[in-house]
């Protein structure tokens, strides 16, 4: 009895401290082994991303490069960015067509566009006279008529110079004939303080040929334009000016002729006719074609003839190879 009384009974708590002791052994011995599996699975999963990636970087390269290969190969320029609309960039639609005069056209005036015209270039006098609305694309063949014309009659064309109530318009050639320019600037003198606009002074035959033309086809805002040869602006006597009621007075005391109410702003010196007169422009114009063209001479008399006009058609609106000389004699 003694014996069993002194035998102890285990106590309910000591399983569970076994199967701590358990656990906590196994986690012990496979720390290693758990860890180990946890760098492959992370570095699977970052594996994974980085496959992800180049693949989808290797698409979008081969993408690009087909792209720039599509672009190399077709012929078709770039489409070009939609232009802005007239009222955000400031421009009327008016302004847009050639053919739309913004401003006062006179009977024998320069159309003017309202806002400067892209350059253009036309190779003859013709289809500038065709294609054109504005007397500057013949500019080129104008100057060479102007120089040699100052080298044929140095007074017929004489620069107007600077005056501070002075304003030209930018398509005008500032010459006039040596008398009628003194008494023009005896006029503007006459009134510092009041501005002058002159919207058209000398105007060369090929110019003229333009806005007669113009006037015969109802283009340009032309109504009417004398026939080339025969306009006081291409003798250096005629102008056109903005301000022509304000100015008419001065200028009439200068014995410059209004035109009238059929021509409001033009006004001639002298009440000059160009009728009979060798116009000086047009014998400059036979010279160079004839410096230029050998086998093909013309008169040179000054005399605007169906021969001299058929020739002015032909001639290169950016001007002769050959250009003006001053050399007596020269051909």
């Amino acid at each position: 009895m003694a014996d069993d009384a002194a035998s102890p009974e285990p106590t309910p708590e000591r399983e569970p401290e076994v199967e701590r002791r358990a656990s906590g052994s196994w986690l012990q011995t496979n720390r290693s082994l758990a860890l180990s599996l946890g760098c492959v699975a992370l570095c699977g999963i970052i594996g994974l991303d980085l496959y992800v990636m180049v693949k989808s970087d290797a698409k979008r390269g081969a993408f690009a490069a087909a792209s720039a290969s599509a672009v190399a190969l077709d012929p078709r320029p770039p489409a070009a960015p939609a232009p802005l609309s007239t009222a955000s960039a400031g421009v009327s639609e008016a302004g847009n067509d050639p053919g739309v005069v913004m401003d006062y056209e006179s009977d024998d005036g320069e159309p003017r566009p309202s806002k400067p015209a892209a350059p253009k270039h036309f190779d003859t006098v013709q289809h500038a006279a065709v294609d054109s609305c504005t007397t500057a694309s013949v500019d080129g063949l104008s100057r060479q008529i102007i120089a040699q014309a100052r080298c044929i009659k140095p007074n017929a064309f004489v620069p107007l110079p600077s005056r501070p109530n002075l304003v030209i318009a930018s398509q005008v050639f500032p010459y006039l004939e040596l008398e009628a320019r003194d008494h023009l600037l005896k006029a503007i003198d006459a009134r510092p303080k009041q501005k002058m606009t002159i919207n058209s002074a000398l105007r060369t035959v090929a110019q003229q040929y333009l806005v007669w033309r113009w006037s015969a086809t109802k283009r340009c805002g032309v109504p009417l334009a004398t026939p080339p040869g025969r306009s006081n602006h291409e003798v250096g006597v005629a102008l056109d000016i903005a301000e022509a009621a304000t100015w008419r007075p001065a200028l009439e005391a200068q014995d410059f002729k209004w035109l009238g109410a059929s021509d409001r702003v033009h006004f001639d010196y002298k009440s000059s006719s160009s009728a009979g007169r060798v116009a000086t422009d047009v014998l400059a114009f036979q010279k160079l074609w004839n410096r230029n063209h050998r086998t093909d001479k013309i008169a040179e008399d000054g005399r605007y003839s169906p021969a001299t006009e058929q020739r002015l058609k032909q001639a290169p609106a950016d001007g002769f190879a050959i250009g003006p000389s001053c050399k007596p004699g020269s051909k």
